[in-house]
């Protein structure tokens, strides 16, 4: 669902336990009291098309002025001299202009178990954004995740993605009634 405003018409899908419906549910309603504008399940807006990860939650924040008058000014430069630039290049710098927001936080949300090739592919995929939040139901996949993402960071390096319980985020909620 793209843009949502009403939270309460997120569905369950036929793969997911009631939990997971009501946490996508709240973080919909968080985001949006946080002015956030909120995805649920769809590919987030990206130069890469169809080749992006699809996340259970994400928030996006306006892309700020000052990108888009340095973007504008790259591009500016690609019409004037645009044989220094590789056609591949050009067509990013375009793409990127197509995009109105930004991803500030992506949410994967765990409802069930998951295997340790699983979990490392998840922090992968939230390790690129400002923000990755992996949502655990139970505190022993809570620390299997910690152990996974410990190993991903020696490899990769720092990030910011963190594991959260359900109630971790139920306590973040009723913060902001």
């Amino acid at each position: 669902m793209k843009t949502v405003k009403n939270c309460d018409l997120i569905k369950r899908t036929n793969n997911e336990s009631s939990h997971v419906t009501d946490m996508k549910r709240m973080l919909c309603k968080l985001g949006n009291k946080l002015n956030f504008s909120v995805d649920i399940e769809e590919a987030p807006e990206s130069e890469l098309g169809d080749l992006i990860t699809r996340h259970d939650v994400i928030w996006y924040k306006q892309r700020p002025d000052w990108y888009d008058k340095l973007n504008s000014f790259l591009t500016d430069e690609s019409k004037e001299d645009s044989k220094h630039l590789t056609e591949k290049y050009e067509k990013h710098l375009l793409d990127k202009q197509r995009i109105n927001r930004m991803i500030y936080v992506a949410f994967e949300i765990e409802g069930s178990d998951c295997l340790t090739k699983s979990m490392k592919g998840c922090i992968s995929n939230l390790s690129k954004y400002p923000y990755g939040i992996i949502i655990v139901k139970k505190d022993p996949d809570r620390r299997r995740f910690e152990k996974v993402l410990l190993e991903f960071q020696k490899i990769h390096g720092p990030n910011n993605v963190i594991i959260v319980s359900y109630n971790d985020m139920q306590n973040l909620a009723r913060l902001y009634p």
